[in-house]
């Protein structure tokens, strides 16, 4: 359900990101060596890295482009992961995603994307699109769990951050 820009499931509450959100953050997952070995953004060594990350997303959210969400446990309130739009290919929303080690393997993220599909598709997106480098094999299951189709992949550097060379599966759905 999408109410004024938060979209409840049935355990989690998607909404905007605020400051207060620094030390879950940083403590979660953006400080987590194997949270972030997949991902392009290597671990923040402070919080303060986490905090000027954070103000700059929040800083974002004045582009009405920026589709970013913290994800919550509903229950709890607990703030557990980051899911948004990282760029957009040919006009298509390209996703990321990432979640606190603790919850893993519990479904979390998949209910999570499931739900921003929604949400992407009912903006009146038709493609939604997202790569996963190919040993990350949890995330690579979760896209085929949503129900994307493989494309392609393709071998390079990660990001401008770590220049390692990976191989990256593409995936992509369409609104049919």
């Amino acid at each position: 359900m999408i109410k004024n820009e938060h979209i409840e499931t049935e355990r989690l509450i998607l909404r905007k990101l605020v400051m207060d959100d620094a030390e879950a953050m940083f403590n979660g997952w953006c400080s987590d060596p194997e949270v972030t070995k997949f991902v392009t953004f290597n671990p923040h060594e402070n919080i303060e890295v986490t905090k000027q990350v954070l103000s700059s997303w929040i800083k974002q959210y004045e582009n009405r482009d920026t589709i970013r969400f913290g994800i919550t446990l509903k229950s709890s309130g607990e703030l557990i992961g980051c899911i948004d739009v990282v760029k957009y290919q040919e006009g298509n929303p390209v996703v990321g995603y990432c979640l606190s080690r603790p919850y893993w393997n519990h479904g979390y993220m998949t209910e999570a994307f499931k739900a921003l599909i929604e949400y992407l598709f009912a903006r009146g997106f038709k493609k939604i699109i997202i790569a996963a480098i190919d040993e990350n094999i949890g995330s690579n299951r979760v896209i085929e769990k949503c129900g994307f189709k493989f494309t392609h992949q393709e071998t390079g550097p990660n990001s401008s951050l770590k220049p390692e060379i990976v191989t990256v599966n593409w995936y992509e759905k369409t609104n049919d």
